[in-house]
């Protein structure tokens, strides 16, 4: 097609405006020229582990002496350790007595400047991928490419635009994330109202970086409609706060959201009335009079349902000191009735990491804590790999250990599907196909 012809003939200009000016800058002329054969392609590094148990966490099945052969940053083959080898391993990997499950997933966290050390602490402590729910996405597009070019140590990341109402851009969390903009125009945190050119205002956040659109508070039933129908066409996936007010979680979900947030939010839902302003309050929802077994969330989990809506609890964050143990008790119960009811259950923590005194993940203290709701260990790791998985749309690449997925894989001391505390007894980390020195 004539499109196809034209796209070539600019790939070819450009490139040779490239060499141009790498030649005006002392660069070598024409160095394909003077190599006179092309350059061999690099050897695969091949890595396996050897004789090791592997959880299949959907089957929740562990099948033991298993050999997973590793080329590159992919996973070619789990097969018996009775099976040939390939002839040249570059690393070989001991693994008899632990339990292969695959790298860890926090569905919700933000990242600041300065925070390398922590994302390289995250990943030796499991966590393998991330979605990042708002912030500035200058710093987690710069940290995602790191990342993946391996010039740090750090989870694969993925990142949200955020947009909220107009007067919720006081908080000093937004403008800090927006520096050099005017509160609310920055492409990856919006002001938004009716007057918003709902397509435009959708692509700038797509084209920052983003792949998720957080609707976080200030914005009534109507705009999450239209920007909920528009990121979708888009590409993009909606995760919605609970309650975005006044919006209630019943329309969220009407709306096609993807992803409600913070389980405790979702109380909101029997409030006799939700304005804007309470936004600011929204942790204090009417837990003593909505209970979360009651009739109100029962529309909730069933509209949720229908329209194949996520839950991402985010429990370790209401358990933290400080915070009254009823939101945390809510939020609970309403997590255990949303997986009873076929709700997928995310695993998300709002924070990542801690300081140094606390040595792994809060990923482990979630995972922790649903089965203390009354997950079962291994609905509670799914939370953490293969719902997630399917969530962010990486079903086919992540969640799996298995021929054809990215080689992210943590290995364990101890069967987390008999105990969920064992995904804390890490011997060692394979991050995209690379085990990192223990």
């Amino acid at each position: 097609m004539p499109h196809h012809s034209s796209s070539r003939h600019i790939v070819i200009r450009a490139a040779s405006l490239v060499l141009l000016g790498g030649a005006s800058l002392g660069w070598p002329a024409s160095p394909l020229h003077a190599q006179g054969a092309p350059r061999p392609a690099p050897h695969p590094r091949t890595v396996v582990i050897d004789s090791i148990s592997v959880i299949d966490v959907d089957a929740r099945r562990v099948t033991p002496m298993q050999n997973i052969v590793i080329r590159d940053d992919s996973i070619v083959a789990v097969q018996p350790a009775s099976a040939t080898l390939p002839d040249s391993i570059d690393e070989r990997v001991p693994g008899r007595g632990l339990f292969a499950i695959p790298g860890l997933v926090d569905h919700h966290v933000h990242l600041t400047p300065g925070m390398a050390r922590a994302l390289e602490r995250g990943a030796r402590g499991g966590v393998t991928m991330v979605q990042a729910m708002a912030g500035d996405n200058r710093t987690a597009g710069e940290y995602a490419r790191a990342a993946m070019s391996k010039e740090i140590i750090a989870p694969e990341i993925a990142y949200a635009s955020v947009m909220a109402g107009p007067n919720f851009f006081t908080d000093a969390r937004f403008i800090g994330a927006s520096l050099g903009y005017a509160p609310g125009k920055a492409p990856w945190a919006q002001a938004i109202s009716s007057e918003t050119d709902v397509a435009l205002a959708v692509a700038a956040a797509r084209g920052s970086g983003a792949e998720v659109l957080k609707l976080y508070a200030m914005l009534d039933s109507t705009i999450v409609a239209a920007f909920t129908a528009e990121a979708h066409k888009q590409g993009m996936r909606v995760v919605a706060h609970g309650t975005t007010f006044p919006a209630r979680p019943l329309q969220l979900a009407g709306a096609g959201v993807d992803v409600l947030t913070h389980a405790p939010y979702l109380s909101w839902q029997g409030a006799p009335e939700v304005r804007p302003e309470d936004s600011w309050k929204r942790i204090e929802g009417p837990y003593a009079k909505v209970r979360a077994d009651g009739p109100e969330l029962l529309a909730v989990l069933t509209a949720m349902k229908a329209h194949g809506t996520y839950l991402e609890p985010t429990l370790w964050v209401f358990a933290r000191d400080g915070v009254k143990p009823e939101v945390a008790k809510w939020g609970a119960a309403l997590t255990v009735r949303a997986q009873a009811a076929g709700i997928p259950i995310l695993a998300g923590t709002d924070g990542l990491m801690g300081p140094d005194s606390v040595p792994l993940p809060y990923i482990h203290r979630e995972l922790q804590l649903l089965v203390e709701a009354g997950l079962t260990p291994a609905a509670a790791l799914a939370t953490a790999t293969t719902v997630p998985a399917r969530a962010m749309r990486r079903e086919r690449t992540h969640g799996v250990i298995a021929a054809g997925r990215v080689a992210d894989i943590v290995l364990l001391e101890g069967n987390p599907l008999a105990d969920i505390r064992n995904t804390t007894r890490i011997r060692q980390v394979v991050l995209r196909g690379r085990p990192l020195p223990r």
